[in-house]
């Protein structure tokens, strides 16, 4: 793991222990908000050598000015911008958004699907996923008609692939042997 994700771990699970349980997902959409304000030119910015501390600070205050912010997120944003660790922002937000599903019980599953999917589908896929992890599902859907037909199913490192286009090639394999 590289060591900015590590120090961003540190920061975000710091920021986890100290919210009430009730909080993480307000504070959560909060810190999606502050990374869609910060744009690539200011994570450069703030990963610069030659940018001074206090402005690279000074920058942070601004933008939490102009949003409203729980105190706990306040003071890790403003102790990062203190300690120059700006720049590792979106390794905070990715660190900060697991932890937050850790704690809820939440797993996010990705289906890839050849063609649109009803709600009746989607509900059913959702329910085996809660029933096979234990956990409540988030759900993100994305098509690619390169699947023939069918849908892939990625939850953390586990893929289930019910796609026509596996299914061929694993046909095509089993033939040529």
């Amino acid at each position: 793991m590289r060591l900015e994700v590590r120090v961003a771990r540190r920061y975000a699970k710091a920021l986890v222990e100290v919210l009430p349980e009730e909080k993480l997902e307000k504070v959560l959409e909060e810190v999606k908000t502050i990374n869609q304000l910060i744009d690539d030119r200011a994570i450069r910015y703030f990963k610069s050598p030659v940018v001074a501390v206090e402005k690279k600070k000074s920058l942070m205050e601004q933008i939490l000015s102009k949003i409203e912010v729980m105190e706990e997120l306040r003071r890790v944003l403003l102790l990062m911008a203190e300690k120059n660790r700006l720049g590792i922002l979106r390794e905070f937000v990715s660190e900060f958004e697991s932890l937050v599903d850790a704690k809820l019980g939440i797993v996010k599953a990705e289906i890839t699907s050849a063609t649109e999917l009803d709600e009746n589908t989607l509900e059913k896929i959702k329910t085996k996923i809660e029933e096979l992890f234990g956990k409540k599902a988030e759900i993100s859907v994305n098509l690619d008609p390169s699947l023939i037909g069918g849908f892939v199913v990625k939850v953390a490192d586990k893929v289930i692939d019910a796609s026509v286009k596996t299914q061929l090639e694993n046909l095509k394999k089993a033939i040529a042997d």
